[in-house]
């Protein structure tokens, strides 16, 4: 009966140190994008104009947690010199809405869902922005849900242009997971420094998830070959917050047995609907041609380029620029893995292989 827990026991020591929105202490292996975040806002805490930014790279490999800790080391360097206004688009996705929150961010005043045209709304951020006689500095989180609903590139340039008419100082960051987008129609005023946040390695997904349990569950909870298996679901997937959910759901369920420690049978069972999950956030994002493509991907299992593009065209009516797109984006988001394969007398040809369909 040692073994076994009782109904009011639990193996986590901090159950908050597993929940997505959890900042550590201590922030690993993100040194080098955190410096050039914070070279780049750096001005803006002497009152000058911060550099614009964007940071690139798949879900769940640091760019937010960055963003954090950048904003809580320059707010206690310089708090009344330089306005944050973070803004998370997957849960603000108007035009009107995010301007609300930008001006939430300076006044704490909660505007009304609707009533105030956007040329006013506009006004009014400019103006209490110049009368506060501060910089500011934007961070449009999740920006890709923007760029589905059209609406990115007319917000960055009427944010960045604000200053022609008031006197005032106003630079953006934006983060994006799936990739940089284009910039033509409105590089005369945003000419961003460009931050990359490649995929954890093995090793640093181990580590990561080492930290966590040590500081998140008692001892001897989960042993060193249940961490390993963890980091070997994780690291194809390319998002660390998907290995700590994981780890949660794994210790969940070992809870849920009455046992004090985690078996890989936990793991097992935690990976079938933590992958679900997964799935199920991406085709939030994905927009309807690149659903339809991971449909068509899906059924195929492993093709040729040409094979599913042709079948992807049938379906669509949708030609080789919106496939290349859409095709990219399942392979940034580890969905799909493709390859050059070898034909012999035939030539090479590109293979795509699905990851993981929606049939899962």
């Amino acid at each position: 009966m040692k073994n076994f827990l009782s109904w009011e026991q639990t193996l986590f020591r901090d159950r908050e140190i597993f929940e997505l929105g959890y900042v550590p202490e201590e922030f690993l292996y993100r040194e080098m994008q955190m410096k050039s975040i914070g070279y780049a806002i750096a001005p803006g805490i002497e009152g000058k104009k911060p550099q614009n930014i964007i940071c690139i790279g798949p879900p769940g490999t640091g760019k937010t947690t960055s963003f954090k800790k950048i904003i809580e080391q320059a707010e206690q360097v310089s708090p009344s010199s330089l306005i944050f206004a973070y803004v998370n688009c997957r849960y603000t996705q108007t035009h009107y809405s995010v301007l609300a929150e930008i001006y939430k961010k300076m006044t704490g005043i909660e505007l009304p869902a609707s009533g105030i045209g956007l040329k006013k709304l506009y006004e009014k951020v400019a103006e209490t922005l110049a009368a506060k006689n501060k910089s500011m500095f934007v961070i449009l989180d999740d920006a890709d849900f923007l760029i589905m609903r059209r609406i990115f590139h007319d917000l960055v340039n009427n944010i960045l242009r604000l200053d022609e008419e008031h006197p005032l100082s106003i630079s953006l960051g934006t983060v994006h997971s799936v990739s940089c987008p284009s910039l033509e129609d409105i590089k005369s005023v945003f000419i961003p420094k460009i931050v990359k946040f490649p995929v954890y390695t093995w090793d640093e997904t181990f580590d990561i998830l080492n930290r966590r349990v040590k500081t998140g569950l008692y001892p001897n909870v989960v042993e060193r070959g249940v961490i390993e298996k963890i980091t070997s679901c994780t690291v194809p997937k390319g998002d660390i917050r998907f290995g700590i959910d994981l780890m949660k759901r794994s210790v969940i369920n070992a809870e849920i047995r009455a046992s004090k420690a985690v078996e890989f049978a936990d793991v097992d069972a935690a990976l079938i609907e933590a992958s679900e999950d997964r799935l199920e956030r991406y085709l939030k994002v994905f927009t309807e041609k690149e659903t339809a493509l991971l449909n068509v991907a899906s059924e195929m299992g492993t093709s040729q380029a040409g094979e599913l593009f042709n079948e992807f065209h049938k379906r669509t009516n949708k030609g080789y620029t919106t496939f290349h797109k859409a095709l990219n984006k399942l392979i940034n988001a580890k969905l799909v893995d493709t390859y050059i394969e070898n034909r012999g007398k035939n030539g090479r040809t590109r293979v795509i292989a699905v990851k993981q369909s929606i049939s899962d």
